[in-house]
């Protein structure tokens, strides 16, 4: 038997959504008629590939106020795996020191939502590696559980195939489901209904199943916090 699986989740770019510019000058994912017939964007911004980004805010920290912007709909979503049980949810964020003020943001209720401390928030000490050293130490933990745990890694700039294959080499006596979204939409309605498979069914996976969003583009350094 397995454990409910254990879900990792980043926030910008996961979450948070950085559209093109002219998109949100335009008004945002409620006004594309401007954009041509053939313009990916058309497609990509489109409710039904993309959830409706519509909430926004700046976000306190001591650092200053950044602002996000997300779907309710989708966050609800998530929070609610979690609070029925069905998930255990986790930060794995650069936000890692601030995830209270997420908390509040999100609506999310602080005891059923953890946050991973990978980083040091000081020294920056652990920031290149710390997110997949997370994870692969906790595939080498549930290896030795009688009822080990799949786990759904969500991130947008860690989750590629050379991961992948460093995680396949660890044998995984349960799933490992990696999720990149593309950083301007968030995590897609088509790689929300795989994570909903994944969350009802794991054992019908592969040992590592990374999942890419097909419009995925480069973008120079990290983005978000």
């Amino acid at each position: 038997m397995m454990a409910k699986p254990v879900v990792y989740t980043d926030f910008d770019g996961v979450l948070n959504a950085f559209p093109d510019d002219k998109v949100l000058r335009r008004g945002g994912q409620a006004h594309l008629d401007w954009l041509k017939d053939g313009d990916p964007r058309k497609t990509l911004y489109d409710v039904g590939n993309a959830f409706l980004l519509d909430r926004t805010r700046r976000v306190p920290t001591p650092m200053g106020k950044f602002r996000v912007r997300w779907s309710d709909e989708l966050t609800d979503a998530l929070h609610a795996m979690a609070s029925e049980g069905n998930i255990e949810l986790n930060w794995l964020s650069t936000w890692q020191p601030f995830t209270a003020a997420l908390n509040e943001t999100l609506g999310w209720d602080p005891e059923i939502v953890d946050t991973v401390t990978w980083y040091d928030p000081v020294s920056g000490q652990g920031r290149l590696t710390g997110k997949r050293g997370t994870v692969f130490r906790r595939v080498e933990a549930e290896r030795q559980s009688d009822g080990p745990a799949p786990i759904v890694w969500i991130d947008d700039e860690e989750c590629y195939d050379s991961v992948a294959m460093q995680l396949e080499s660890l044998n995984p006596t349960a799933p490992v489901l990696m999720v990149r979204p593309d950083d301007r939409i968030g995590i897609s309605r088509r790689q929300w209904r795989l994570i909903e498979r994944f969350v009802d069914d794991p054992a019908s996976f592969d040992p590592v199943t990374l999942d890419e969003e097909p419009t995925l583009h480069n973008r120079s350094g990290h983005i978000g916090f």
